[in-house]
């Protein structure tokens, strides 16, 4: 058990003419999996305090383009909240949390791809696409 976090990509089609398909039936949505941390417990306190009321829920939180590139800032300019304001029972350790945010870098460029990926989705006529995070403990 522990601080598991996901960063999902929905993409849907609203297509007549699907050209998809899984198992012989059409294929109308799908996930896609943009990123996965455990007990990264500094980002998921940035996350849900700059993207929620505070209120911490395992609830998925929808982010867009502008949203995923101020966690990617978030994570180059270290401004992530210090260590003693991140504990919780399953959320690790401060030696989990050091060595996250030393690739602080690797980790920005997952939130960068994401907001990429939805802007070059944004225009499609026949496709929509959401970004959420969501965290389990």
């Amino acid at each position: 058990m522990g601080l598991d976090m996901y960063l999902r990509g929905d993409r849907f089609n609203f297509s007549q003419q699907r050209t998809q398909k899984v198992d012989g039936y059409d294929v109308e949505r799908m996930v896609l999996d943009l990123g996965y941390w455990r007990k990264f417990a500094p980002l998921h306190h940035y996350i849900v305090r700059t993207f929620t009321s505070g209120s911490d829920t395992c609830q998925p939180i929808e982010l867009d383009a502008d949203d995923l590139n101020k966690i990617a800032e978030a994570l180059e300019e270290n401004q992530l909240p210090a260590n003693e304001d991140c504990g919780g029972f399953f959320f690790g350790s401060e030696d989990f949390w050091n060595d996250d945010r030393k690739e602080a870098k690797k980790h920005a460029k997952t939130f960068r791809a994401a907001a990429r990926w939805l802007d070059q989705n944004a225009d499609s006529r026949d496709l929509w696409c959401n970004v959420t995070y969501q965290a389990s403990w």
